[in-house]
């Protein structure tokens, strides 16, 4: 029977293999360090029982431990369940362990430019080029790391043009 501190030696060995980047795998113990107090001895010796128990652990985290956003505790979970499932599927035989290729997500800074024409918070503008090409684009310093930005067709009609004139003259209402 496989319990918690075999949970930990696996997560370990991930980590020194590569398989498990080293903020991936503090990450992975932190979260099963999170529900190890609320854990009965069954839950401790045997990996499974956590597994299976993980659902009423984590709603019982959430009403003891008041400081813990709900959407985080849902992270704590899926980081123990991916651990979990990682461990059956890897942990007991050192071969499939060797075999085992992780999924690499490699993501980019976005640069200034590209985070300045980002969707605003209401969605109204897109960065999305196919969006942009062939659109007339304004933009007007306000002040001092301010400005107006607006793009529009270069065939806007006149029932576009006031409902832009409406939003602006909205904004000046206090």
């Amino acid at each position: 029977m496989k319990n918690i501190q075999d949970l930990y030696d696996f997560i370990d060995r991930a980590a020194k293999s590569h398989k498990y980047p080293d903020n991936t795998a503090w990450s992975l113990k932190s979260a099963i360090k999170k529900f190890e107090p609320l854990l009965n001895e069954e839950e401790r010796t045997s990996v499974e029982k956590f597994r299976d128990n993980l659902d009423p652990l984590t709603q019982k985290l959430f009403n003891k431990d008041k400081s813990t956003s709900a959407s985080s505790l849902t992270t704590y979970k899926s980081r123990v369940t991916k651990v979990i499932s990682d461990f059956e599927k890897y942990g007991n035989d050192a071969s499939k362990m060797a075999n085992w290729t992780v999924k690499t997500i490699s993501r980019t800074r976005r640069s200034k430019i590209e985070k300045e024409d980002a969707p605003i918070e209401n969605g109204q503008m897109s960065n999305n080029s196919e969006s942009i090409q062939g659109m007339a684009r304004f933009e007007l310093p306000l002040r001092p790391g301010m400005k107006f930005v607006l793009i529009v067709p270069p065939d806007i009609s006149d029932q576009e043009r006031s409902i832009i004139k409406a939003l602006l003259d909205s904004l000046n209402q206090k």
